[in-house]
């Protein structure tokens, strides 16, 4: 009887497990991606896993911590209760430091309380942590302990699988430990609580919102998106929308003039924060300014606009960043014009505030004054007042992205050289890359992308500018937005059809954090880990330890911001950047001025604290996609070399940088490419079917040349013959799957990325009526923007490039690329309308080398290597 029973059980259990064949051979796909992954990253090391997704570290007390402060004469002195150590905690993975903690000064039980989250994609044994005694000279070490990776590392099995039918072998588990430890495994050296939960990738929120960051999102907003400071319509015309792309034509705005119409509209208040502001600049240019010049209100140059605004009585605040190295004798070693602007306002009704970016509390005066000069507010938007589109009344205006108003910014998709130097371009003669003068060009051509939004999202954006004010200026000359009526997102929403979300870089040094934000985790972390089945353990070396595991608890605790050393830390531009690769199912389109981090993963130099996420996670999205067998593609545009004479020793080290973190990224692809191979009948796989970078460029002939001197340099003699000049590339913008768009002013970089270096500001967009699905890219103002890019650079509109994501489409850009490379290279001088060109540099036999036929393998009309080198004058930090 209970063998028949026993039997009976076993098939009503195997009948409950069935599954549509959908779902088991969609199952099954996943087990042969998980078994792919497993090989590419497992391999040869069993004691390492990958640890992709999201820790949360606690970091909560220290007990019976060890005296290392015993000094003789003063603890006498001051009978040993003052002198004794002063502990903070840091945390590892492998050399790269995750967290670290505030200091108490003489405490041997210090209680932290302190909680981090961060996003992990790091192939790694373990987690280290370090408790240590900050002194003057030199911190010394107070204990460690290394957890194991295979702690949190934990795969489903078959109870699991039984429980949620969705999950397939080798799927991971989100995991909790809490330990109170013995430091160095001795008692006498005290003991370290803490608390590591593990959340894999996919247990992680995949929504269009990015959840726990200090800005949410809004609803009711109204969009642009720009290229290029002036958009003068002569792209191809890109139609889009339903089921034969058709239904609308994509209207190309233009920034500076919309920022001009703006200003002149504003009523209350105007407020630009920048980088850089040149007031001798023009808003407007050719016949547009002769013709507002003769018979305009306002004055299209900068500087005179915004003092007649402020004439009138509208509250205009600029802040801008305050040059370290600018005096009134010195313009500066990064030439924003910080003194002439200052110089400008400084008797006018225009309130200007210059501010400089702030030193660690625990830097010493070298290093304080050294972060003053190297890190910056980058931060680039506007907001003013603006009479409502669509009807009576008033609304928040706002601008953001990578351009400054400042020189050198406009320019269109021509990219002029020497023919616009007397014109359009007199007095904007810019250029950073050769050793030229104005008269003789070429000048440096400018690509860039931009932002506008009107409604709800233009509150945080002020609310953005108000937090920096208040820090770092005078809190009394900001608007009262309350008594305007510009505080309400209900009252401000529009029909425009737009989500937003804000987010930024920047930490407590430099801005004024909302007091009425929730430094408490969101959701009650105490309720929440009781619902948690916690199991007691057994271990060496620890006073108690206690862990859960599960397959199916997604449910996450967020903070608002983040911390370090103590001091609150909006980094949510990282986040932003993570998330929403994570969630990418199609394509991930790029464009940066700078493409560097990630450095865990690096063949070298691993401990350089360049940690960013997003290289690691890009190449981890084509790896999973590689496994899957799933078509996926990244286009990552950059500059040809960063903005500097690129033989110098800090472009030589950021092309260095660059380059060893692009390496790391085409390994990982080409070993999933290999590991596909090896399983299945695939062959003739490689890295760019999966992963290209590119940069601009642009030719042009002697005729309607303006310039007006001799070539004297050698470079102004160079370029005179050759007539070509890489086109460079500002923007700060990623596109995902065509239904959503970040633009914003960090670059993929660590100042940018950090929060607590530049600081940083970024707006996510999209329209929840035109999303992406797991078969499918939307038709939306995304995927026109997109087409519209493209086409701008590419000087064509090819239907392939409707689906990004298909190889056909992936060969096009790339044959577009190689075929502009010959014009570029080559002995004849030719007008180039096309300008996409394929980065100078190859991966072959797993090292990035130069482009084949590149003298020596320098950029064209240089001596500098594309590879660069590592600098000896200037430490990495300020480089990465």
């Amino acid at each position: 009887k209970r063998q028949r029973n026993r039997g009976r059980r076993r098939v009503s259990n195997s009948s409950s497990r069935q599954l549509p064949m959908k779902e088991t051979l969609k199952n099954a796909a996943e087990a042969t991606k998980n078994d792919i992954l497993s090989k590419v990253f497992h391999k040869g090391d069993p004691n390492s896993k990958l640890l992709w997704g999201l820790l949360r570290v606690k970091i909560i007390k220290c007990v019976g911590l060890r005296n290392l402060d015993r000094l003789g004469v003063a603890s006498l002195l001051m009978k040993r209760q003052l002198d004794k150590s002063d502990p903070y905690v840091l945390a590892f993975i492998d050399d790269y430091r995750i967290l670290k903690t505030r200091h108490f000064d003489d405490n041997l039980d210090p209680v932290f309380n302190e909680e981090f989250y961060c996003p992990v994609a790091h192939f790694t044994d373990g987690i280290t942590f370090k408790v240590k005694d900050k002194d003057l000279a030199k911190d010394e070490s107070l204990g460690k302990y290394f957890l194991p990776v295979s702690e949190l590392i934990k795969t489903v099995d078959d109870t699991d699988i039984e429980k949620d039918p969705n999950l397939a072998p080798g799927d991971l588990k989100r995991v909790g430990v809490h330990k109170v430890v013995h430091l160095n495994g001795k008692k006498k050296h005290g003991t370290l609580e803490f608390m590591v939960e593990f959340i894999p990738t996919r247990m992680l929120s995949k929504t269009m919102d990015v959840p726990g960051v200090y800005f949410k999102q809004t609803e009711g907003n109204d969009v642009k998106l720009y290229v290029n400071a002036d958009d003068d319509g002569s792209a191809p015309a890109i139609k889009y929308g339903g089921e034969d792309n058709d239904e609308k034509v994509w209207t190309p705005p233009r920034l500076w003039r919309d920022i001009y119409d703006a200003i002149c509209n504003a009523k209350h208040f105007i407020y630009v924060a920048g980088w850089s502001v040149d007031t001798d600049q023009y808003l407007l240019r050719g016949e547009e300014l002769e013709e507002t010049l003769a018979n305009g209100k306002y004055s299209p140059r900068i500087g005179e606009l915004l003092k007649s605004k402020s004439d009138e009585g509208v509250v205009v605040n600029l802040m801008q960043w305050d040059d370290y190295s600018s005096n009134f004798a010195f313009p500066g070693m990064m030439g924003t014009f910080d003194e002439k602007t200052r110089n400008f306002f400084k008797s006018t009704k225009v309130n200007s505030r210059f501010m400089q970016m702030v030193g660690g509390e625990s830097n010493t005066m070298f290093e304080g004054q050294s972060k003053k000069m190297a890190f910056t507010h980058h931060q680039k938007y506007i907001i003013m007042d603006s009479p409502k589109a669509g009807g009576d009344g008033r609304e928040l205006f706002a601008f953001v992205g990578g351009i400054d108003l400042t020189r050198g910014r406009w320019d269109n998709r021509k990219h002029p050289l020497f023919r616009s130097l007397q014109s359009q371009h007199k007095g904007d003669t810019y250029t950073k890359c050769f050793n030229v003068r104005d008269e003789n060009g070429p000048r440096q051509p400018w690509h860039d992308i931009h932002s506008a939004v009107r409604g709800p999202e233009a509150i945080h954006l002020a609310q953005a500018f108000e937090e920096r004010w208040t820090k770092q200026g005078n809190a009394g000359e900001l608007v009262s937005r309350g008594r305007l009526g510009f505080d309400n997102e209900i009252t401000l929403k529009n029909a425009g059809g737009w989500c937003a979300q804000l987010s930024r870089s920047i930490d407590s040094r430099v801005n004024a954090f909302d007091p009425s934000v929730n430094q408490t985790l969101l959701d009650n972390v105490a309720s929440h880990e009781g619902t948690l089945d916690w199991s007691l353990v057994k271990e060496k070396h620890t006073a108690s330890s206690r862990r859960f595991e599960t397959a199916t608890i997604s449910r996450i605790s967020y903070r608002c911001l983040d911390q370090k050393k103590g001091r609150l830390v909006d980094n949510s531009i990282h986040l932003t950047n993570i998330h929403h690769i994570r969630r990418a199912e199609h394509f991930i389109y790029i464009e940066s001025q700078y493409f560097m981090g990630s450095s865990f993963m690096w063949a070298k130099d691993r401990g350089v604290k360049c940690g960013n996420m997003l290289a690691a996670e890009i190449a981890l999205k084509i790896c999973e996609k590689i496994a899957a067998k799933e078509p996926f593609a990244v286009y990552i545009l950059l500059p040809m070399w960063m903005e500097g004479i690129p033989q110098a020793n800090a472009t030589q080290g950021l092309l260095h940088w660059q380059r060893v973190t692009i390496e790391a990224m085409c390994q990982q692809v080409e070993d999933a490419l290999d590991a596909r191979m090896a399983s299945s009948s695939d062959y003739g796989l490689k890295v760019s079917d999966y992963l290209n970078f590119y940069c601009l460029g642009t030719r042009e002939t002697f005729t309607g040349s303006q310039t007006t001197g001799t070539p004297q340099t050698d470079d102004e003699k160079v370029l005179n013959e050759t007539r070509r000049h890489q086109i460079y590339i500002h923007s700060k913008m990623m596109i995902v799957d065509d239904d959503v768009a970040l633009v914003g002013t960090a670059n993929i970089n660590q100042r940018s990325m950090d929060g607590c270096r530049d600081s940083e500001i970024m707006m996510t967009s999209w329209q929840p009526d035109h999303l992406a699905t797991k078969e499918s890219i939307p038709k939306g103002d995304v995927h026109a923007f997109r087409l519209h890019a493209w086409a701008s650079i590419t000087g064509q509109m090819d239907e392939l490039f409707r689906n990004p994501s298909s190889p056909e489409c992936v060969n096009a850009v790339n044959k577009i690329a190689n075929e502009n490379w010959k014009k570029y290279m080559g002995n004849e001088t030719v007008d180039m309308k096309s300008h996409l060109l394929p980065f100078p540099l190859e991966f072959e036999g797993g090292k990035i080398q130069p482009r084949k036929g590149l003298i020596n393998g320098n950029f064209p009309d240089t001596k500098a290597s594309v590879l660069g080198k590592k600098c000896l004058v200037l430490p990495e930090i300020f480089l990465t």
